[in-house]
């Protein structure tokens, strides 16, 4: 079952129908859905799929060779294309340019790592050959920092050619629901903060059985998949896997300044930044900034915190990792029970901001709001926070706020709103308020939203977001 990736098909479909060559890099972190993507995309088209594997150049040759051979149902003399230039030779000779075919090369930071001369080949061909065909050259990996400075960088030969960027993300959390069944909203929330909007994460998910024995089996059972994810991608990216497994942890637990992580981990003041760029690049991390900070002052700002963002790291580096000894000698109803039980909420209601934002952000593409907000995102200043702060070109604001507990959002929670936007230091030409509840709200609370046109209310605790304006 396929699901989710609309935006990223239309994309895709929009380039195929092109009357042009195309030349496509897509790629996003290991688990992320780009093979799935592909293979969705390329049924019933003309096309040559390739997934490159660890192995030796020779290796590789035979393999892709015999693809490719059975593609245009053509033998040749020996058993493989003698080099790689042949093979795309082949292709290019082979290929009737009536309907357009698509070549997926994929993670062919694999090829490269074989023969690092493969993207200078394939340069030369595409200038003298591949682009004046009907060709839709696809080339994807898993290998964030290789896909970014060894295929898109200026310095290196592809660049320039590529006709169309595909940075694979995390499903939004209304797509991830599909792999959830058929279960309420808080459960589905539940299950998003912590397999995160990784499709192969999600895919871990029985919905037939119980939210407790899914992250049991699922992530800490020394014998899941899950349960050395983490460590693995990093193994596969970075090297110091010690030093950037205290980081993120000392980030998990709440320490969101370069000084913070240093007095928790001990690593050196002056490494940290350079630690902390990698996990960036690979999307673990972010750095984040109140909304209403510009971008030039972001430079010099030592306002920005350090988050986690992905919620499976989150919830592993909080849940997991401080626990592994205990996991290893089967304790994972001890620590579900112990530990995770009694952080649960707390640990959900961070994510649920994130799920409020994006909702917000849906709401103003589509129109929904008072306003079209150019940037939307938390604010905090000292000792006041507001969860949601959404603006306009003309400093017109929306403030919003995230409850994520048992009770009934009461009208306090507005008064407290409109008290903590006076804060804010920004000139403000009109302003209006969300909220975003769990529970619900009071009568009380409905029946002031309803006299008053700049709060709009949107209800979490039925099985589909209701939106009260």
């Amino acid at each position: 079952m396929f699901i989710g990736r609309k935006e990223e098909l239309d994309f895709l479909e929009e380039k195929y129908k092109s009357s042009k060559s195309e030349f496509i890099v897509l790629y996003g972190r290991r688990r992320i859905g780009k093979t799935y993507l592909t293979q969705e995309f390329i049924k019933n088209k003309p096309h040559i799929f390739y997934s490159a594997v660890q192995v030796t150049d020779s290796v590789q040759l035979t393999k892709i060779s015999t693809i490719v051979q059975q593609y245009f149902n053509k033998d040749i003399y020996s058993e493989r294309f003698a080099d790689w230039e042949a093979i795309f030779k082949f292709i290019i000779d082979n290929t009737n340019n009536t309907e357009k075919l698509i070549i997926v090369l994929d993670e062919f930071p694999y090829m490269v790592q074989g023969n690092k001369s493969i993207p200078s080949i394939m340069q030369k061909l595409w200038d003298h050959y591949f682009s004046k065909l009907k060709i839709m050259l696809i080339i994807c990996g898993s290998s964030m920092s290789f896909m970014e400075k060894k295929v898109l960088s200026e310095k290196n030969p592809l660049y320039g050619r590529t006709t169309g960027v595909l940075k694979i993300q995390e499903l939004d959390f209304e797509s991830s629901r599909g792999f959830m069944g058929e279960g309420n909203l808080e459960e589905h929330i539940n299950y998003y903060s912590i397999f995160s909007g990784v499709p192969y994460y999600l895919s871990m998910i029985n919905p037939e059985d119980s939210f407790e024995n899914n992250i049991k089996k699922n992530i800490l059972s020394n014998r899941s998949v899950l349960f050395n994810e983490a460590e693995f991608l990093l193994k596969q990216e970075l090297r110091e896997v010690s030093q950037y497994n205290a980081i993120i942890e000392s980030i998990a637990l709440g320490n969101t300044k370069i000084n913070d992580i240093y007095q928790k981990t001990g690593i050196e003041k002056t490494k940290i930044p350079f630690y902390i760029g990698n996990l960036i690049e690979l999307g673990i991390i972010k750095k984040e900034y109140a909304v209403t900070i510009k971008t030039k002052e972001q430079i010099k700002s030592r306002m920005g915190i350090y988050k986690i963002d992905n919620s499976y790291f989150r919830f592993y580096y909080a849940f997991v990792y401080p626990y592994i000894s205990e996991l290893l000698e089967g304790g994972s109803d001890i620590i579900y029970e112990q530990v995770i039980q009694e952080r649960l909420s707390m640990f959900v209601s961070s994510e649920f901001e994130n799920i409020a934002i994006s909702k917000l952000r849906e709401l103003g593409k589509n129109k929904l709001l008072p306003i079209r907000p150019v940037k939307i995102g938390r604010w905090w200043h000292k000792d006041n926070e507001i969860d949601i702060v959404a603006h306009d070109i003309n400093n017109n604001y929306i403030f919003g706020e995230c409850k994520w507990k048992k009770e009934k959002t009461n009208l306090n929670t507005i008064d407290q709103l409109k008290l903590k936007s006076t804060n804010i230091g920004e000139k403000i030409n009109s302003l209006s308020y969300v909220l975003f509840s769990k529970s619900g709200f009071t009568e009380e609370l409905l029946k002031y939203a309803f006299s008053h046109n700049e709060i709009m209310l949107i209800d979490y605790s039925k099985n589909k977001p209701e939106i009260i304006l």
